[in-house]
């Protein structure tokens, strides 16, 4: 018989520097190699009041992403994943755990801005398209929410 190969994801909030560099190493690879973003831009103000997950695929950075309030509602951003752990559930499990935390702080409705082609991935979550087609840093992006009770 053969056995199956099962590799252990753990999403954990950042706690330390070292484990934001680690969040931060995965969106430069993501969006600033891959999507061309300029690495200026990249960091921003609320990353010092956001919370931050990392997703670890048997203890290797693999994703991450984060949540912050605006006002009564919840904005999710930065979520990352690397090339090689696309379509393994791991994009679902973060968005996922920065639910759970933006609940925590008291949150029912929650908003991002996504990537045209990330449309479908975060209407499986529940969110819905509330704009037209905006750009951002030089991507193609639509305002969506949710709410979760």
């Amino acid at each position: 018989m053969k056995g199956k190969v099962i590799f252990l994801l753990t999403i954990k909030r950042v706690e330390n520097s070292s484990e934001f560099e680690q969040a931060y190493k995965i969106r430069v690879e993501v969006f600033v190699k891959e999507q061309n973003v300029p690495e200026e831009i990249e960091l921003d103000e609320f990353d010092k009041t956001a919370v931050h997950v990392v997703a670890y695929r048997d203890d290797e950075p693999v994703g991450c992403g984060r949540v912050f309030m605006e006002g009564d509602y919840a904005r999710i951003g930065r979520v990352a994943v690397l090339k090689k752990e696309r379509k393994k559930g791991t994009g679902r499990l973060i968005c996922e755990e920065l639910i759970r935390i933006g609940k925590e702080k008291g949150a029912k409705k929650f908003v991002l801005d996504a990537q045209v082609q990330a449309i479908g991935f975060y209407q499986k979550l529940g969110f819905a398209v509330k704009s037209d087609v905006f750009i951002e840093a030089g991507i193609e992006h639509v305002r969506m929410e949710a709410v979760f009770e």
